[in-house]
């Protein structure tokens, strides 16, 4: 990846972390990271990783498109004593008059994730509006990646 392509992806973790957090600061046990599309067994790698460390993990993954890094889905790791659950192809969902996104698994799940300042909860039903949260939360993620996010204080962003 070139610089610009890293600090393009860097901008995401940025804006998906705010969309999460709003104004509350991470804590550990969360941890929010980006890279390339899993495979399986870099899934279970990093499930493995999740259950040792006992920190839920939201992974965004990117591919390169038209020299520009593309978000194309969010896996989640959440360790719950020594079993880790996986779900692949999430996505962030906005309710009208909210300021913290969800995240949405794929279709047919009766189910999201609420991201908590240190770890991460499902919460029973889909949020109000799918189809359009997921549009605001698109719509809100590219200004934010556009504008820049202020995060001092609230998260620690690093890049390998």
């Amino acid at each position: 990846m070139t610089p610009d392509q890293t600090a393009h992806v860097r901008a995401h973790v940025a804006a998906v972390s705010k969309l999460l957090l709003a104004n509350k600061t991470m804590n550990p046990g969360l941890m929010i990271l980006a890279g390339d599309p899993l495979d399986p067994l870099q899934r279970l790698a990093f499930g493995r990783t999740a259950v040792e460390a006992q920190v839920d993990l939201v992974y965004l993954e990117f591919t390169i498109g038209a020299g520009v890094p593309v978000m194309t889905g969010i896996n989640l790791m959440l360790p719950r004593d020594t079993i880790c659950h996986a779900w692949t192809g999430c996505r962030l969902s906005l309710v009208p008059g909210k300021t913290r996104a969800v995240i949405v698994p794929q279709d047919g799940a009766n189910f999201h994730f609420k991201v908590m300042a240190g770890e991460i909860l499902q919460v029973r039903g889909r949020p109000a509006s799918m189809t359009g949260g997921c549009d605001r939360a698109a719509t809100k993620m590219a200004a934010l990646v556009r504008d820049g996010v202020d995060l001092t204080n609230q998260v620690l962003l690093q890049t390998w």
